[in-house]
C-alpha cells in the first residue's frame, strides 16, 4: 500500500510539472456555419515552439515562432502589445501560418492563413471550452 502511495504521489507531481510546462488558449472560427476548434498550446519552458490540435484533428500539429513584434509600449508595468507569428511545421511543407495579436493574457486577434490557397481563418477565444486539462468542446 505505501508502495502505491508513492507511485501516486510521483504520478501528480510529474502530471503538474507537464502542464506547468505548457499554456493554451482555446479558440473557434467566426463567420463559418461549422466552425473550427483548435487548441493553440504555448511550450513555457521553450517559448518558440508549441503546438495545435484541431477538434476532430488526426493529433497535435507543431508550430514554431517565426517572429515577434512589439506593436504598442505601455508605461507603468502594464503589459505591452505584441504580434507574433507561427509557422506550422509539418514535414511535407504543407499548413500554414497563424498570426497572434495580444496584449498581457488577452488575444485581440487570431488568424490562420493556409499556405495552399491563401484562405484566412478569423478565430476568437472559446472561454467555454477551456479547463484545466485543456479544451473540451461540446457540440453547441
Amino acid at each position: 500500500m505505501k508502495q502505491l502511495c508513492s507511485a501516486l504521489a510521483i504520478i501528480f507531481v510529474c502530471h503538474v510539472a507537464v502542464a506547468d510546462q505548457n499554456d493554451f488558449r482555446c479558440l473557434k472560427s467566426i463567420g463559418l456555419k461549422n466552425p473550427l476548434r483548435l487548441q493553440f498550446v504555448f511550450r513555457t519552458d521553450k517559448q518558440d515552439v508549441g503546438y495545435v490540435i484541431y477538434q476532430h484533428g488526426s493529433g497535435p500539429i507543431p508550430i514554431k515562432k517565426l517572429t515577434e513584434k512589439v506593436l504598442k509600449s505601455v508605461p507603468g508595468g502594464r503589459p505591452s502589445a505584441f504580434e507574433s507569428r507561427w509557422a506550422e511545421t509539418l514535414a511535407d511543407g504543407t499548413g500554414g501560418t497563424y498570426v497572434v495579436l495580444s496584449q498581457g493574457a488577452l488575444i485581440h486577434d487570431f488568424r490562420y492563413l493556409r499556405k495552399k490557397d491563401g484562405k484566412i481563418f478569423q478565430f476568437e477565444e472559446d472561454l467555454d471550452a477551456s479547463t484545466e486539462q485543456g479544451c473540451e468542446w461540446n457540440t453547441r
